[in-house]
């Protein structure tokens, strides 16, 4: 049982954006390294990774259907009986679904037990509102999800939060395996000058924020405690509320500090985390939060909220405040901006909290150990 044969199946690969999709990508990367035979089993849209996989060897399956668009989800596969997937099923060792409320994974790992195969799941979330699709459905959906989660033999958790919310829902064992993040690529080190002359970024306080532009973000907030920050925002990443955050901006005077950076591409994050000073989550719900790793492991300096799973990731290499207080928000950034031997130590901390619990070289054994102990018939570990 030494090489594994594996289905890394779901909706939210790319081309949406977002921690699940990098999470896949990399997991499917590590398990590769490992010397296990890896396919990533999604929909049908260009992901503009294919080339990339290819040489990594890592098979890209597509489902045909239809693809909700924004939502990401695969309509075709939603409507239809799990049976619907077989065809792209057969002989693995190993079908991992990712995302645990979207159809692709919740039919896949429900066919693979049928099948005889390992079926694992893991649970990205910490409630039903993350998208207006999963909201929407959320009154209706309760027993459909209840119904598919009982299926896999094993769910993983990306944090004790995302765990405390599927138990709602299933008695499946659950063990938390949290986010791995690639430290040779987010690394400390730079030269902080020579990156903000590269990319044309100012001398002043650098304040960096990455993710997707949605309410649940709390990126409002953020601009909010900009009238009491003296430095930069930079905004990293697109959605809905980008129009709305410009207006606020403007509105509150802060309009020339904060730069809306749109989404860049994934090759230049390490270099605009390396020229900034401190790194702010402010979401209002975040299970896990894979920024905050990118951050940590670039020897950053971080400000997060005391919701969902952000605590348990920044532990005592960070600085938390409320959610939705932007005058704590701007204590806390100016705390780190105003003590250099703060923001050194904590930036330290980060990296080697990182290095401990979230390299990929950590989390990929235990999830390898995982499916090892589900072909064997184990009961969980309890991690």
């Amino acid at each position: 049982m030494e090489s594994l044969k594996i289905a890394l199946v779901s909706d939210w690969y790319y081309p949406k954006l977002g921690g699940v999709a990098v999470h896949i990508h990399d997991l499917a990367l590590n398990l590769r390294r490992l010397g296990h035979e890896v396919d990533i089993i999604t929909n049908n849209l260009p992901t503009g990774r294919e080339n990339e996989l290819w040489e990594a060897e890592v098979g890209l399956v597509k489902v045909p259907g239809h693809v909700v668009k924004d939502v990401g989800v695969n309509a075709t596969v939603l409507s239809h009986n799990a049976r619907i997937l077989e065809p792209y099923l057969r002989d693995y060792d190993v079908v991992h679904g990712q995302h645990a409320f979207t159809p692709l994974a919740l039919k896949a790992v429900s066919l693979a037990r049928k099948l005889g195969q390992a079926s694992i799941i893991t649970t990205h979330s910490i409630d039903l509102e993350n998208t207006q699709y999963l909201r929407a459905a959320a009154r209706v959906t309760f027993p459909y999800f209840k119904y598919y989660l009982m299926n896999p033999h094993r769910i993983i958790a990306v944090s004790k939060a995302s765990k405390l919310f599927i138990k709602k829902f299933t008695d499946v064992p659950v063990d938390v395996v949290y986010n791995g993040i690639n430290t040779s690529m987010f690394h400390d080190g730079w030269n902080k000058d020579e990156l903000r002359e590269e990319l044309g970024l100012g001398d002043g306080p650098l304040i960096l924020y990455v993710g997707r532009l949605e309410p649940r973000k709390g990126v409002n907030v953020l601009v909010s405690a900009m009238r009491w920050i003296d430095g930069t925002l930079l905004v990293v990443g697109n959605g809905n509320m980008l129009p709305l955050l410009r207006s606020e901006a403007k509105m509150l005077g802060v309009s020339e500090r904060v730069r809306f950076m749109g989404t860049v591409e994934y090759g230049l994050l390490p270099r605009i985390y390396g020229a900034s000073d401190v790194f702010v989550l402010p979401s209002l719900s975040e299970a896990f939060g894979i920024v905050l790793l990118e951050a940590m492991s670039s020897g950053v300096p971080t400000v997060g909220t005391t919701v969902g799973g952000i605590p348990e990731i920044i532990d005592r290499c960070g600085l938390l405040v409320p959610p939705g207080d932007a005058r704590k928000l701007a204590e806390a950034v100016n705390m780190i901006l105003d003590n250099k031997s703060l923001a050194k130590k904590l930036g330290r901390l980060g990296r080697e909290r990182v290095e401990e619990i979230y390299s990929w070289n950590v989390i990929v054994r235990r999830t390898v150990s995982i499916y090892k102990e589900v072909l064997g018939g184990g009961e969980s570990s309890g991690h």
